[in-house]
């Protein structure tokens, strides 16, 4: 697939709005080359050095929002204001590591214990040369805020953008070379899985983070372990939501129709599976109903609120995925319908009512425009077909504020909202990432930049005694000495 033309299409007219060229195999050593010879310098900038430079490009982003927001409104086939809500999550992150990323890093003193004449830390040090490969559901918040915590922890990056959408990764890039990260400190790849491969095989790359399917997240985590080398993997979910009787059901169906609905459900955190208590069942599925019906679904992306999956292959998928769950007993409840004569990869919103809790539509990510209801008997039930799937990245609770907390301490995620959903993630300083097989390691707040760093451990001797009472030669008054305070401290 060398030097092979990759083209970016935009979902929602099939239309071609640019294109970018693959790189070959045999050109990517001298990009790992360079970020090996520039990680020294980049390493060794203060913290607040690179925090300011971070600031800088984020100030670019700025000025160049409404051209980010239409260029990845284009590639994705999302609407404008998605579009727009993409690069105010960037900034927002951006603007929080900027902030704290000095803080997050900086030694931090440890306590010597009984050793009162040693003075204990541990500094937080790069990697080295961070391999970045990064999805095409959210093209710039899930590229930038990596990128951005790698280069914080003070790694340099190779970065390959999605196959699907180059062209959002490409401008990320000269926007944070015109914003002052160094072109080298910073290198972008384009090309499809091999390109992928290589940057994980390399042994000129010292980490790995990838966001994206669990089938790829294995094969990396496989790849890495075979080479000792760290990684971090933001994969799939299949997110519930749980809605008990208690709640607050106009704000939990709103939840559930923006959850459900939005980025055309491409989103990892989306509300794919919601469990409502039969009391309030009939009430809450009207108002899911209701809220739907009044979503506008197709091109507009101005007055749009819904856009495209996409490709054809996702298109089939969530197709083939509502027509098991209808074979399965499930009731079309709204929507059901392919909307592909608007003229790109359109499926109307739907809303299942599901009896059966083994279909598809219950148990593999679906990615797309559908939410699955289902009826339980209580708390416990809900809570038990919650916790019942492989995935464990984000779930929702709807329940009084203190009732709800403590059911969010027993589902089985990385994250968890109390009456809200999705949120989580634009709250920069919580840390996001998955169980299960939703993924390895976290980013974002001071979790995400330690995962960027490693954790050296310095200890030092203060008083410069001729010697430890432990070094040779030991003698017996030594030894006695010390099962004397042995028996006087932990007896």
């Amino acid at each position: 697939m060398a030097n092979q033309k990759i083209v970016s299409i935009n979902p929602a007219t099939k239309e071609e709005i640019g294109s970018v060229t693959s790189d070959s195999i045999d050109t990517l050593t001298p990009v790992f080359e360079r970020a090996q010879k520039a990680k020294e310098s980049w390493a060794g900038l203060r913290l607040n050095q690179r925090a300011r430079r971070i600031r800088f490009v984020r100030k670019t982003l700025v000025a160049h929002m409404d051209e980010l927001s239409e260029l990845i409104a284009a590639e994705t086939g999302k609407t404008n204001w998605e579009g727009f809500l993409e690069v105010f999550t960037t900034v927002e992150h951006m603007r929080h590591i900027g902030r704290h990323g000095p803080e997050y890093l900086r030694t931090e003193l440890r306590s010597s214990g009984l050793f009162q004449n040693k003075r204990s830390y541990i500094n937080y040090v790069p990697h080295g040369v961070a391999g970045i490969i990064c999805p095409w559901n959210y093209p710039l918040i899930l590229t930038a805020t990596p990128v951005v915590e790698a280069l914080m922890a003070g790694n340099t990056v190779v970065l390959k953008p999605s196959e699907v959408t180059p062209l959002t990764g490409q401008r990320m890039a000269e926007l944070f070379h015109e914003g002052g990260i160094p072109e080298d400190v910073l290198q972008v790849v384009q090309g499809y899985g091999d390109v992928g491969a290589a940057i994980v095989d390399s042994p000129l790359t010292d980490m790995i983070c990838f966001t994206g399917s669990v089938e790829v997240g294995r094969k990396i985590a496989v790849a890495c372990a075979e080479k000792l080398k760290p990684f971090i993997l933001e994969l799939g979910g299949k997110d519930p939501i749980i809605v008990l009787e208690d709640a607050n059901l106009e704000r939990a169906a709103g939840a559930a129709v923006w959850g459900g609905f939005s980025n055309c459900g491409q989103t990892c955190i989306s509300a794919e599976r919601i469990y409502v208590v039969e009391s309030i069942a009939d009430e809450f599925i009207e108002l899911v109903k209701s809220k739907t019906s009044d979503l506008k679904t197709g091109p507009d992306k101005t007055n749009g609120d819904v856009g495209a999956l996409i490709n054809n292959h996702q298109h089939e998928k969530v197709m083939g995925h509502i027509k098991e769950a209808v074979a399965n007993g499930a009731n079309v409840l709204y929507g059901g319908n392919d909307l592909s004569d608007l003229g790109g990869y359109f499926i109307a919103p739907t809303v299942l009512e599901v009896t059966n809790h083994e279909s598809e539509i219950m148990t593999r990510e679906t990615f797309g425009p559908e939410i699955a209801i289902m009826r339980v008997k209580d708390e416990t039930e809900a809570i038990e077909k919650a916790n019942s799937s492989s995935y464990g990245l984000s779930a929702a609770v709807f329940s009084k504020k203190k009732r709800g907390q403590k059911v969010a301490r027993r589902i089985n995620a990385g994250s968890v909202c109390v009456n809200d959903i999705m949120t989580n993630y634009l709250v920069a300083d919580l840390p996001f990432g998955g169980v299960g097989i939703s993924g390895i390691g976290r980013v974002h707040g001071p979790e995400g930049l330690h995962g960027f760093s490693q954790i050296q451990a310095i200890m030092v001797d203060r008083f410069g005694m001729k010697k430890e009472p432990w070094w040779y030669p030991v003698g017996p008054g030594i030894q006695k000495l010390f099962k004397i305070l042995t028996r006087w401290i932990y007896g």
